[in-house]
Order: C-alpha cells, then structure tokens, then sequence
C-alpha cells in the first residue's frame, strides 16, 4: 500500500509542526526529528550523531575508507549515490546554468545558487562562537575547528580529520596495509618503524653526533655534516691572527672592524688585500679602504 502511494501521489501523513506531508509514517517519524532536535543514531568512532540510521551508514563510510558507487567513465568512487549522480553532470560538458552577473556557467544549479551569494555579499552561516559570518556551510565548517577543544587528528595521506587518535591509527592501515607506529610521548603517528624513531629524537636531550673539530654536538648526522662545513678546506683564514672563516665576506668584515687597528687607504680601487685558505691556495679581498690588523712595533 505505502509503494502504490508513490504512483497515486498520496501523501495522507501531515506534519503538525510546518505542514509537510509524506507517503509512509515512517518518513513522517523520521522528519519530526528535524523539530524535536532528536538524534538517535550515533557513530561508535567519532560520536556524530544522526536522525536516521541510513545517514549514519552513509558517514561510516569516512571512516571505513568504502566507496562502492563508481562511475563508469572515469571509474571515481564515492561513497554515495548522490554524490555519483553529481558526478556524472562533470562528463557530459553541459552547464546550462549561467550566472546574470558575471556569465559564468555551472553544471548544477545548486552550485549556482551558492555562488550567487558571492555578488550579493550574502554570509548566512555565521559562527555561535565568534559571530564571524561565511558565504558558505563548508567554510563555517572548518572554522569551528578552530574553536573545538577537542584535538584533531589528521591523516597526511589523505586530508581526513579524526577526533581519536586511534581512530586515525585504524584509517591509516587503509593506506599502509600493515600496522602504523604511533609515539608514546605525543599525538603523532608514523606508517614506518623508521619515521617513527626519526621524530623521537625530537623527544631526547641526547646528541649523539659530535663534531671532531670543535666538539659541537647535534641530536641528528644532517645537522653535523651541515655544521662540518665550516671546517671544510675552502674556509678562509686572517694571515694576522690565523682565526679562520666560512666565507669572504665574513671573513671582510673581520679585516675591516672598529677597533685597535691602523688604516691604510689606497687611491687604486682595484688594491687587493691578499688572504690564505688552509690548503695554500690564495684569495684576493678588493676594498679601496681597508683595516688592517695592528703590527707590534
């Protein structure tokens, strides 16, 4: 009886509250629960909460990583029929909903409707929190994460966001295929045993990497063999005062400081103040003015 009333078009069962009707009781039950706020229906993984137990089907997807509708032009999958249907306008090429304003064409009109917004400076979803308003749902969306004193956790494969640690670990094997490697000292997870040690020296006060040449120590080899460079053949010593020097222009600056020194200019702007690498080989520092070091007399 309820299916032969889809053919009739009757739709005996009313709503008391704004007049809606519907073919079947249970539409009716489920749509009251728009008005009475009345959410049944909880996710056993993030704590969502839904009116009707399909759309919690439908979210449980997120987290099971199931998208069983495909298009069969592109093979996309999505985890809803609608979504696909969406989908599918993009293939055709048609967009034969236009804007007045500007002329651009949408494929949907819904998605028309919501840049019409934009011209009109309409910002109707606005922050409880904050006031802050916002011409789109999505955008109101993650600006409330910004308020949420539950900490979240992001998968950096994929973008998707999880207010569980765990269940974020559990997502991950969906990208890995085996188990992941969270740290014991912080919120972070890894997809390999090696990442995971990586980023625990972050948590040590150890610095295991020394330098032989000045002792310096460092928690990782790259930041040594970085500093190493210092040390290298190509730095530049004073030939007064033997102290060494990474590059040129620092090494200008120490000839060149304020100080207990003596001046000698020259008129020749190509005068060249000679000095010495480690290795022997020589190197030219031009300066008209330049301070030398004082001699002993």
């Amino acid at each position: 009886l309820g299916h032969q009333r889809i053919h009739s078009g009757s739709r005996p069962f009313n709503c008391d509250q704004c007049g809606k009707a519907f073919s079947c009781k249970s539409n009716l039950t489920v749509h009251q629960r728009i008005h009475s706020g009345s959410r049944p229906f909880n996710c056993d993984q993030c704590g969502k909460a839904f009116s009707c137990k399909s759309n919690l089907t439908v979210h449980q997807r997120i987290h099971s990583g199931s998208k069983p509708f495909n298009c069969d032009q592109c093979g996309k999958a999505f985890n809803h029929i609608s979504t696909l249907i969406k989908h599918k306008v993009i293939h055709t090429g048609v967009k034969k909903f236009q804007c007045d304003e500007c002329g651009k064409t949408f494929s949907r009109s819904g998605t028309l409707s919501q840049h019409i917004l934009i011209h009109r400076g309409i910002k109707a979803h606005r922050c409880e929190q904050c006031g802050k308003t916002f011409t789109h749902r999505s955008s109101l969306t993650l600006h409330m994460q910004a308020h949420s004193r539950t900490e979240l956790y992001h998968c950096d494969h994929c973008g998707k966001i999880y207010k569980q640690k765990e269940t974020l670990i559990i997502h991950l094997r969906s990208h890995t295929g085996h188990e992941v490697c969270p740290c014991d000292q912080c919120d972070k997870v890894f997809t390999t045993y090696q990442r995971l040690k990586q980023h625990q020296i972050s948590h040590s006060s150890e610095r295991p990497h020394k330098c032989d040449t000045c002792g310096k120590s460092y928690k990782r080899k790259f930041n040594l063999n970085h500093h190493q460079r210092v040390h290298e053949k190509n730095v530049l010593r004073c030939d007064e005062c033997g102290k060494t020097f990474s590059t040129s222009s620092v090494l200008h600056s120490h000839l060149c400081v304020d100080g207990d020194m003596e001046q000698e200019s020259s008129s020749d702007p190509s005068d060249t103040r000679m000095v010495t690498t480690p290795s022997g080989s020589s190197v030219g520092l031009k300066n008209p003015e330049i301070r030398l070091h004082r001699i002993p007399t």
